[in-house]
């Protein structure tokens, strides 16, 4: 039982490091591009206008049922507190409602990071 818990206490100080690591060259990334445009970030990120492109087409199914009863709500779809998620995606799919795009919370590290270079400009390293 010993060597596990040393296994698993390897492993888990190697993800904090590589999770350390990873916000350390967000920080440094983020610290460069601020020294680059005077004291703070510019008032307009560069790409801003692309951003729902950047967070890419969303779906209904990656939704959660308040998120979609929350949408049918604001498009003014009647009668779906008793829906369940499968209904709800169809009646929004039915009112061509357009799906939100994904939730931050859905993409990996390597996703953000990728998209705030892109934000920034992909002249950061």
């Amino acid at each position: 039982m010993g060597q596990i818990a040393e296994a698993l206490r390897a492993n888990l100080k190697a993800v904090a490091e590589s999770d350390a690591r990873a916000l350390r060259d967000l920080d440094r990334e983020l610290r460069t591009a601020s020294l680059q445009g005077g004291a703070s970030l510019p008032a307009a990120l560069p790409g801003q206008a692309n951003i729902k492109a950047l967070l890419g087409r969303g779906s209904f199914s990656s939704q959660t049922v308040s998120t979609l009863k929350r949408l049918c709500k604001e498009h003014g779809i009647k009668g779906v507190s008793r829906l369940r998620k499968a209904e709800l995606v169809a009646r929004l799919e039915a009112e061509g409602v357009s799906p939100p795009p994904r939730p931050l919370e859905s993409f990996s590290k390597k996703e953000l990071v990728s998209m705030l270079r892109t934000l920034l400009g992909e002249g950061l390293t």
